[in-house]
């Protein structure tokens, strides 16, 4: 996480959330009530040093939780609706529906998930850079030793200078680039990274990982109720995940990426029936 203590990165957090006009302690109410998550640009900003101002604030919540989460930015952050619309992106399949909220000039966007893991979606972002995310408890990087220098490798089966890029996909390669982050299609491109272990690597895109391995960056920032012991790394939003893109070992050769919540893993398995004597 970016220099300093826990105490110092919560009270970063909550200067963030007050720019944008919204009671930190009613977010993080919220994010509790709704098991939802923040991510995007502003995460970016809790993670890191970098200095920019993000334009709108995106909470993630699962689909069960939409109604629930749009009175809440009503009725306690203080947002109105301004428009609803179902929108599917090219690379992420798993948002369903996007809610544009403001107030004055803030703008808060609700963002609809499949399933009930919020969490899950942000691992099919077009990059590591915006992989992080606060929830009520905590924040997690989930690529600290790419993230905290400003720079990310795509997640995306295509190089970046490819012209066959959505015009949105490459917008969002310029924005961060404007902001001073380092954007790659291949990690051996960082000098400090050329000999990794590709597939077993923390920064390895191809390195199938969880946001309970290890590997990322947890820092449990706030005691939320209920809050008897201390939580284990993401809890409910444990989630499973590899990158798309190029492989490590040949750049003709492309990696499909997938993300799955433990929910969704553990409904896999099957338990044998115990027989009675």
């Amino acid at each position: 996480m970016r220099s300093g203590t826990p105490e110092e990165t919560a009270s970063r957090v909550r200067e963030i959330l007050a720019n944008f006009d919204i009671n930190p302690q009613h977010l993080l109410d919220l994010l509790r009530t709704t098991r939802g998550i923040v991510s995007g640009s502003a995460a970016l900003l809790m993670v890191t040093d970098m200095d920019f101002k993000p334009g709108d604030l995106d909470i993630y919540i699962p689909a069960s939780q939409d109604q629930t989460a749009l009175l809440l930015v009503q009725r306690r952050l203080g947002y109105q609706l301004k428009k609803s619309s179902a929108r599917s992106y090219e690379n992420n399949a798993d948002i369903k529906r996007v809610h544009l909220l403001t107030k004055g000039r803030n703008k808060i966007h609700v963002v609809t998930t499949e399933g009930e893991n919020a969490a899950a979606t942000i691992f099919r972002f077009h990059s590591t850079i915006v992989m992080n995310l606060l929830t009520a408890w905590g924040i997690y990087c989930a690529y600290p030793s790419l993230t905290l220098k400003r720079k990310g490798v795509a997640n995306l089966p295509t190089l970046l200078n490819d012209l066959s890029l959505s015009i949105r996909s490459r917008t969002c390669y310029e924005k961060y680039r404007s902001r001073g982050v380092t954007l790659e299609n291949d990690v051996r491109k960082f000098p400090e990274h050329a000999a990794h272990i590709c597939h077993a690597s923390a920064e390895c895109p191809h390195t199938v990982r969880s946001t309970s391995d290890g590997k990322g960056l947890y820092v449990e920032l706030f005691n939320q109720p209920p809050h008897e012991v201390q939580r284990q790394e993401m809890g409910e939003y444990t989630t499973v995940w590899m990158l798309g893109g190029p492989m490590c070992s040949s750049g003709n050769t492309f990696c499909t990426g997938f993300n799955k919540s433990l929910a969704s893993i553990m409904k896999t398995v099957r338990v044998p029936a115990t027989r009675s004597n």
